[in-house]
């Protein structure tokens, strides 16, 4: 299985970076190019999450180096216009991605992904909702993990900003909401996808990735509604099992579905039944 890209999210200060790999030639630089998508679960009554970013920064290190001597370098920039820096989440599903960003850098291996947050627009049931946003979530979201750019490469990076996750109503019933943004970032060359379709279309289904070995879900994403089809994407390469749910419909699962790196594994299907009924 390829090795994974292990992302801790942590609000504070940054930490320091190691760099085991230097330039491979003079003047040779990759590609980095960074995506956005969403994976919900059924919310109730949520039409609308538009978020606006203010930056995206990766930063690369010297060996040792302590973290005040990190090299950030810009992916997504705050002098962009606002429409290019504001992004609706609800869309982003079922492989509909937004490009954050693209920058050229130097070969090498960068450690940091640092994303900070502007302002947010809730809409539930069509009405506006009061949100939230911690502080200390818009000065900074620092992404730990690593990835490596190579000369004359396009690297992809793969930010899954869990909504389902993210968003709670605080109290419920409030009508107040708080949104502490969980993002997972991915290497897209390290995952694949799953894909199919959940018949009867329109019922509401929601369809689970699920690591057998824990039976945490590890991605979530809601069907189209006129024809059934999904998309599970940004998956490590590995085995899962994949559940289709729907209110008033019995569950149904499929197990050992395995994902390739780079590839998608297709025709997932499922067609569920009602409830039986006293």
């Amino acid at each position: 299985m390829a090795a994974a890209l292990v992302v801790f999210l942590a609000v504070g200060g940054l930490v320091s970076c190691s760099d085991d790999s230097s330039p491979t030639g003079v003047g040779e630089t990759g590609t980095l190019r960074m995506l956005l998508v969403d994976a919900p679960a059924d919310l109730a009554g949520v039409e609308s999450l538009e978020i606006v970013f203010d930056e995206v920064l990766v930063s690369r290190c010297a060996e040792e180096a302590d973290s005040a001597d990190c090299e950030w370098y810009t992916v997504l920039a705050d002098t962009l216009p606002l429409e290019d820096r504001t992004f609706e989440l609800l869309d982003l599903v079922n492989g509909v991605f937004a490009t954050l960003g693209e920058v050229e850098l130097e070969p090498g291996y960068y450690c940091q992904v640092r994303i900070t947050l502007g302002d947010a627009t809730l809409i539930v049931d069509g009405e506006p909702q009061e949100l939230k946003i911690p502080s200390g979530y818009q000065s900074g979201i620092k992404l730990v993990g690593g990835f490596t750019i190579e000369p004359n490469v396009v690297t992809e990076l793969v930010a899954d900003f869990d909504v389902a996750v993210s968003l709670h109503e605080a109290p419920p019933g409030s009508g107040r909401y708080i949104l502490r943004p969980t993002i997972h970032i991915m290497q897209k060359t390290l995952s694949g996808t799953i894909s199919g379709t959940v018949l009867p279309p329109g019922i509401g289904a929601v369809v689970y990735a699920i690591d057998p070995a824990t039976a945490d879900t590890v991605t979530s994403t809601l069907p189209d509604t006129l024809t059934g089809e999904y998309v599970l994407q940004a998956l490590l390469a590995g085995t899962y099992d994949v559940t289709a749910s729907a209110a008033g419909y019995v569950d149904s699962t499929r197990t050992g579905i395995v994902v390739t790196a780079g590839e998608e594994t297709p025709d997932i299907d499922f067609t569920l039944d009602l409830e039986a009924t006293e």
